[in-house]
């Protein structure tokens, strides 16, 4: 079966970069305009629901972000890492182990996080800076949401493991139809069902796990390139390992810049309850743009690690290079456009004209900055293919904690408003940008004259693992 095993790498790998990245970010970026799309619409439903259950969305959502993508673009990413490079370097038992050991930690993370949600919730939401009727449906909302969390966990790492292999399709599918269910359930559970608040996280939760069965059938099925090892010759945690060499780094980058999110939240919060909810709005946006890099970034992570794994390191900044012009391009029209109309995107929610004046200064600030942010993630998405995860997870802690300390002086020590906070997140972007193409083509040239053997097959040989 090795010419069905390397039918797809070898594939991509003769196709010109532009094409390859196009082929697998395609899929994965329509899914993400659906997403888009899905998410004004639960965000509408939400605000039908008045200023209080937009403020409770506003607080949950850091969180629930931190969460998804600390486990999806995190662990899911050092799976797909990991997988693409085992096949790059022909080891498709080692895809295998990889992909089976990926799933059962999914499940388990996923349990004991809703677990511990429940008890954390409240306390963490009045760290925040919540109170009142706020705290209460913020916390209501998020034991409900994240109760489910297993559910979100393993669909990702289902899609994870096959984006590993170079399979978008599945994937696209299957999200593109639990985002379609959850715009036509969301508003039968919040007002026809009279469950409010707690209705939109069950609806979100039930159409999930009716899309994450077909992918299960379709990887345990053996229809995949790569069918989940999860009994091997010999016990071993090499593939876990592997997995979490790449995947801890980047969830922790992750879990860095959405618990940045998180405290200039709780500043923000501090100005006034319009100050969060255009604040809330306005990174809501910003994460759907930012999902649209996303799509350009994991076709990336495939084909390095698959360049990398087949030691073809004259790949990797072809790669690179495309798809971060793919991706500033993507994110500068909708920059600038909501730089130019804000109320374009407040006025779908609100009327209220404190919220409206808030969220232009935000636009206004933070918006131009777009393109370089999205560099930023394909930039990072390469690193993580390169199974070099821990050089962007030093320069996020330093921009995070450069740009909350800017903020914070702003606000407490200069007595300056939101103005000031939103141009801090903005040079932040900028510089950031900067920096990691500058670390990539550093780590990209010493790799280039290095030339070493995949981490992954040295890993996994000394286990027994063909």
């Amino acid at each position: 079966m090795p010419g069905a095993t390397r039918s797809e790498p070898d594939r991509l790998m003769g196709m010109a970069p532009f094409a390859a990245i196009v082929r697998l970010a395609a899929p994965t970026t329509i899914v993400m305009v659906v997403a888009a799309v899905s998410n004004v619409v639960y965000t509408y439903f939400v605000s039908r629901l008045g200023v209080e259950a937009i403020g409770a969305v506003s607080l949950v959502f850091p969180v629930s972000i931190l969460a998804i993508t600390t486990m999806v673009g995190g662990i899911g990413a050092g799976a797909s890492s990991a997988m693409a490079r085992a096949l790059g370097a022909e080891r498709q038992s080692a895809a295998a182990a990889l992909a089976g050991q990926a799933l059962v930690l999914s499940g388990v993370i996923g349990l004991a996080f809703g677990l511990g949600m429940q008890v954390a919730a409240p306390p963490l939401f009045r760290l925040m800076g919540a109170s009142g009727a706020v705290h209460a449906s913020a916390s209501r909302f998020a034991r409900v949401l994240f109760g489910g969390a297993v559910i979100t966990f393993v669909g990702g790492m289902l899609d994870s493991v096959m984006r590993g292999e170079g399979n978008v399709r599945v994937p696209a599918i299957w999200s593109t139809t639990s985002l379609v269910l959850q715009m036509a359930c969301t508003p039968l559970f919040m007002f026809t069902f009279h469950w409010g608040l707690v209705g939109a996280a069950l609806a979100m939760l039930t159409c999930q796990l009716i899309a994450t069965v077909p992918r299960a059938l379709w990887v345990l099925g053996g229809r995949a390139l790569v069918r989940p090892a999860f009994r091997l010759p010999r016990f071993t945690l090499a593939p876990v390992r592997e997995i979490l060499r790449v995947g801890v780094p980047a969830a922790l980058s992750m879990s860095i810049t959405n618990v940045g999110l998180m405290a200039l939240t709780a500043v923000v919060t501090r100005l006034g309850d319009a100050d969060l909810a255009a604040f809330g709005l306005g990174t809501r946006l910003d994460f759907l743009l930012m999902s649209f890099a996303y799509g350009v970034g994991a076709a990336v992570l495939t084909l390095v690690g698959m360049a990398t794994g087949a030691r073809r390191q004259d790949r990797v900044r072809a790669f690179v290079t495309r798809a971060s012009a793919i991706a500033a391009v993507l994110l500068a029209v909708p920059g600038l456009l909501f730089c130019w109309r804000p109320a374009l995107w407040f006025g779908l929610f609100t009327d209220d004209p404190g919220i409206h004046a808030v969220g232009a200064q935000y636009f206004r600030m933070i918006g131009p900055s777009y393109p370089f942010l999205g560099v930023s993630m394909v930039i990072g998405f390469a690193f993580q293919g390169l199974g070099r995860a821990t050089i962007p997870l030093a320069w996020m802690f330093l921009r995070v904690v450069g740009v909350l300390a800017a903020a914070i002086t702003c606000t407490r020590g200069l007595g300056l408003g939101e103005r000031a906070v939103f141009t801090s997140i903005g040079v932040g972007n900028v510089a950031s940008a900067v920096a990691m193409v500058a670390l990539f083509l550093v780590t990209e040239r010493r790799l280039r004259v290095a030339a070493p053997a995949p981490l992954v097959a040295g890993e996994l040989a000394s286990t027994g693992i063909p």
